[in-house]
């Protein structure tokens, strides 16, 4: 890559740098603010309304958690990982079974 390319921004983060989401006046910043920079995902945002909305309180021990997921209806325990793939078994873009399988169940 030539210096010339490496400096070059999308319309897209243009408009966010014009806008000033990717200007940083602090050296730290919330994990709201880093979100929204990094991946330009506004959690603060109401899905309704459109409205601001603000954190509460950070649930941190581990009984609390398990008890708000409970009551509404997420699983409380982390899902299983995945075993890792040979990158070397894809064929030529054809589609894994286990995907088919997924994709259809």
């Amino acid at each position: 890559m030539d210096r010339l390319t490496a400096h070059v921004l999308s319309v897209r983060h243009w408009d966010r740098l014009l806008g000033g989401v990717l200007y940083a006046a602090t050296p730290r910043m919330d994990w709201a603010r880093l979100l929204r920079r990094s991946l330009d995902v506004d959690v603060l945002k109401c899905p309704k309304c459109d409205g601001r909305l603000r954190v509460l309180a950070a649930v941190t021990e581990r009984a609390s958690v398990s008890r708000i997921l409970a009551h509404i209806g997420v699983p409380t325990e982390a899902p299983e990982v995945a075993r890792a793939r040979d990158p070397t078994d894809d064929v030529a873009g054809e589609p894994d079974q286990a995907q088919l399988e997924l994709a259809l169940g």
